[in-house]
């Protein structure tokens, strides 16, 4: 009876699921329309702090792009906790907890960079160049504490997938999948101290690339519980 409770988590949330599925598939492709653009438009990750206040344009709406994915993580994390909460209740909690305290912290970080482009116009108005020298260090604040707060929900979000992943063996989902999430998790993970040391960025990103994969994947399965 264990087994078959395992193996059939509560229809009764079906809608949820179809929404969550969605909200999961989207996340994840969402990160590999960033890198394509980043690739083509030839855009610095971090933004550059003088980047930012001459040319606001495009890192705001990459960023606003990111933070559309990092908002559907959100629905998708509460579908996840409903289809396996019945594998292992407690684990799936805190992963959820760690899941969903991740996307405020993703939205606080891209506000900051975002907010960049609102003193964009002053900072190129002004002749006067204490005035420039103080927007430049203000931008450089901005994106150093955008970048921690992107970090630290980085680094939630890819605790969570481990547990999430670990969880996945014995679900629906299937071992591969669970595998795929906690590797993607582990890499996710090491992509702060990357930036630190200057990895170069495709690597680095290789990370997220197996995570936006798994979520796909994953997605797709969760709207067909549905």
């Amino acid at each position: 009876m264990a087994n078959e409770n395992r193996s059939n988590p509560d229809l009764s949330w079906k809608g949820v699921y179809k929404v969550g599925g969605i909200c999961l598939f989207v996340a994840g492709v969402v990160p590999f329309i960033f890198l394509i653009f980043v690739i083509l438009l030839g855009q610095t990750i971090p933004v550059p702090a003088q980047k930012a206040l001459e040319e606001p344009t495009t890192p705001t709406y990459l960023y606003l792009l990111a933070t559309l994915g990092e908002l559907l993580l959100m629905p998708a994390g509460i579908g996840l906790y409903l289809s396996l909460k019945h594998v292992k209740k407690n684990a799936m909690l805190i992963a959820t907890s760690l899941w969903l305290l991740a996307t405020p912290m993703f939205l606080t970080s891209r506000g900051l960079l975002i907010a960049l482009a609102q003193i964009s116009d002053r900072y190129l108005d002004t002749t006067n160049e204490m005035m420039k020298a103080a927007y430049l260090a203000s931008a450089e604040l901005a994106i150093e504490v955008q970048s921690i707060y992107a970090y630290m929900a980085l680094i939630l979000l890819s605790v969570a997938s481990i547990i999430i992943g670990s969880v996945m063996l014995k679900g629906v989902y299937g071992k591969v999948s669970g595998y795929m999430v906690i590797a993607a998790g582990i890499l996710t993970i090491f992509t702060p101290l990357g930036v630190i040391i200057e990895v170069p960025f495709i690597i680095l990103f290789s990370g997220v690339i197996l995570s936006a994969l798994w979520q796909v994947i994953v997605g797709i399965k969760l709207y067909k519980l549905g």
